[in-house]
């Protein structure tokens, strides 16, 4: 039974009903087109030759038909393609010698398997050159008066046979699509944890290692000024610990004034003469995030990886460009990458600096000093990655924000959903009206008729391109009771059902409504057409047929339709589960740092206020204390240094095609695997 969904916007669960619904569109489309063709021939009183060939025809012809438009033949190697193409077109042309017109219609089936199979380029042209041959066909067994008519049903049949084959593949391409962006979004989010990790965390953990060593010195000559440096030591600790909780969140304002301030008190501690010139004024929230963090790295690379004995930090605003500089006269180590993304984290911030449109570099200067120089424009300038956070500070995007600003137009999918939604609908409405036309009698009853049929075929795109299970009760009824007047109406002066009358109104009945009242409708809608004809003293032939007719428009057009939707949902739905999976993301990301680094944290908190506490009366039970604060801080930055690089690592290898597939393999088990790094601080050494 076919099931549509039942709110178009919930993609996540209609997308696995898509194949479903599109193997059951396909099979009625086939059959009713199958019914068709039989009846055409049946119409002509074939004789048992012709029935005998009529059936091995049909038996050689839907198996191929079927695998075509059913087991992704696309994927089939070159020779079996051609193959089957070729065997396809031998049993479409070969029984019209035989079968004469009637058998005309299954050209449709051939066209639509070319677009199925030929892959690229070569497709259209191959698809000109076999539904342009029914052209002299049909100009040879018919005569040139049903050319254009055969064409068009030819043309129509070919798109369908291709877009309810092609559409589930397309939906689920789409729904791969999505669990890349997902995994995408959760990568980013993984290496932004890195990056804040290392940017972030191991500048105040080398300012509690470096305070605690200068008080730890202190404590036997100067226990009071031990005591002011432990203060220090305790408000980095609390600095550090909401700087956890800000790295699992994702947000972190920071100030580029503010930074400068610790960092010349940091800088001072570890005997490193500062100058400090900011003459660049307030900015921008986000650019003052960025700059801060690059003053950050720079003051931590300056603390671990030189030897220097001067500092000098600078900024300046010239028109709309702030430079900030930060120079240093240590030598830095050889192996150390500077702009590279190699250990001293000045990769991470190259990309930060680059997302709001500046630059960053740091190169040793002709003068043996060592600088970091940042450019960037006052008005952060967005470039094509804008709205994927590469790892900084500042306003945040949640890892999907790509997809929340997406420009206005279609994406591919759903354009390719909504044409060739229309173009069948556009087929159909010159079908009908090419044969239902001629049943007015006079220039007044067909002026009547293209009136009614444009209200129903107004109404119809309606019900096709919009929502219409989103819109008061009242407001489907009513167009659902217009369309139905306006179907029925016609009869009343042509006399008899005039061709698919009631396949556009079928197919309304079952877009707008749900349930199982929509199957009932839909059957009332169809099952009517054939009282309707018998009264009106048409054959049985023409009962039979204009009732499958209906039946196969219906379904068409509500399967034509469905399948839109369930692309339109599939493609809204992409940035809701991204966000999805990297709020998953944060939720590990938070209870792995509140383990490894909240912990240790707490306990240098704690133990540097009883040191604060001892001193300056009891300077020995206080160093002791301290000696344990530093070995705490010591194994601390070499734990952030251990969860950066396993959040780096884990982003590469795990997220593999082979780990994506093992995960959907067995979702239930991919909770504990999904653990982004586990690192217990009493088993640091991993």
């Amino acid at each position: 039974m076919l099931e549509a969904p039942q709110d178009d916007r919930r993609g996540n669960e209609s997308g696995p009903r898509a194949p479903r619904m599109a193997l059951l569109v396909t099979l009625g489309v086939l059959g009713g087109h199958t019914l068709v063709t039989v009846l055409n021939v049946l119409g002509e009183e074939p004789g048992a030759a012709r029935l005998a060939l009529l059936a091995v025809s049909l038996a050689a012809l839907l198996p191929l038909q079927f695998a075509c438009s059913t087991r992704s033949p696309h994927t089939w190697p070159v020779r079996v393609r051609v193959l089957t193409l070729c065997a396809q077109a031998v049993v479409t042309y070969v029984p019209l010698a035989w079968l004469g017109m009637p058998w005309g219609a299954m050209t449709g089936l051939l066209g639509g398997s070319v677009l199925l199979v030929v892959p690229g380029r070569l497709r259209w042209p191959l698809f000109v050159l076999v539904t342009g041959a029914v052209v002299p066909i049909v100009v040879t067994l018919a005569g040139a008066g049903v050319m254009l008519y055969s064409l068009g049903v030819t043309l129509l049949f070919s798109l369908i046979i291709y877009g309810v084959s092609s559409l589930s593949g397309l939906v689920a391409e789409l729904r791969e699509t999505r669990r890349e962006l997902a995994g995408m979004a959760v990568i980013q989010e993984r290496l932004r944890v890195a990056s804040d990790l290392h940017d972030l965390l191991s500048y105040s953990l080398s300012a509690i290692v470096l305070k605690s060593e200068l008080g730890h010195r202190l404590i036997p000559s100067a226990p009071v000024r031990a005591r002011c440096e432990v203060a220090a030591v305790l408000g980095i600790a609390g600095e550090a610990l909401a700087d956890v909780s800000l790295v699992a969140t994702g947000y972190c304002d920071m100030s580029l004034a503010a930074e400068a301030e610790s960092a010349c008190s940091v800088l001072a501690d570890a005997g490193i003469e500062t100058v400090t010139e900011l003459d660049c004024g307030p900015l921008p929230k986000e650019l003052d995030t960025v700059l801060a963090i690059v003053l950050r790295e720079a003051v931590t690379n300056a603390l671990r990886h030189s030897k220097a004995e001067h500092c000098v930090i600078g900024a300046v605003r010239e028109g709309g460009t702030v430079t900030l500089r930060i120079r240093n006269d240590g030598v830095w180590e050889t192996g150390r990458d500077t702009v590279g993304g190699g250990g001293s984290g000045l990769g991470n911030l190259a990309a930060r600096v680059r997302d709001i449109g500046g630059d960053l570099a740091g190169r040793p200067t002709d003068d043996g000093w060592f600088e970091v120089l940042a450019h960037a424009p006052v008005e952060p300038v967005r470039g094509p990655e804008a709205g994927k956070d590469t790892g900084g500070g500042g306003d945040r995007t949640d890892g999907a924000g790509a997809e929340e600003h997406e420009p206005a137009a279609l994406h591919w999918a759903v354009r390719m959903a909504r044409g060739m939604l229309i173009a069948v609908l556009v087929g159909y409405v010159l079908i009908v009206v090419i044969n239902a036309a001629g049943g007015a009698g006079s220039g007044l009853e067909l002026l009547g008729f293209l009136g009614c049929f444009a209200v129903v075929v107004a109404l119809q795109f309606l019900h096709s391109l919009r929502r219409p299970r989103t819109w008061p009760a009242r407001t489907r009824a009513l167009t659902l009771v217009l369309q139905a007047l306006a179907t029925y109406a016609p009869l009343l002066w042509l006399g008899a059902p005039w061709g698919s009358m009631a396949g556009f109104f079928a197919g309304s009945l079952l877009i707008t409504t749900a349930g199982t009242l929509r199957l009932w409708l839909y059957g009332a809608a169809v099952g009517v057409v054939a009282p309707l004809a018998v009264v009106a003293g048409v054959s049985v032939y023409d009962v039979v047929y204009l009732t499958d007719s209906s039946l196969v428009a219906g379904l068409v057009l509500y399967g034509f339709t469905a399948l839109y939707r369930l692309v339109i949902a599939l493609h809204e739905a992409r940035g809701a589960l991204a966000r999805l999976a990297v709020d998953r993301e944060r939720l590990l990301v938070e209870r792995e740092l509140h383990e490894v680094l909240g912990s240790s944290l707490s306990a240098i908190t704690m133990k540097c206020a009883l040191v604060h506490r001892l001193l300056p009366g009891a300077p020995g039970p206080a160093q002791d204390e301290l000696t344990t604060v530093l070995g705490l801080s010591r194994q601390s930055l070499a734990d952030v240094r251990l969860v950066a690089r396993g959040y780096r690592a884990r982003s590469c290898a795990q997220e593999t095609p082979e780990h994506r597939r093992s995960h959907d393999a067995d979702p239930g088990a991919s909770l504990p695997e999904e653990r982004p790094f586990t690192l217990h601080h009493e088993d640091a050494a991993i």
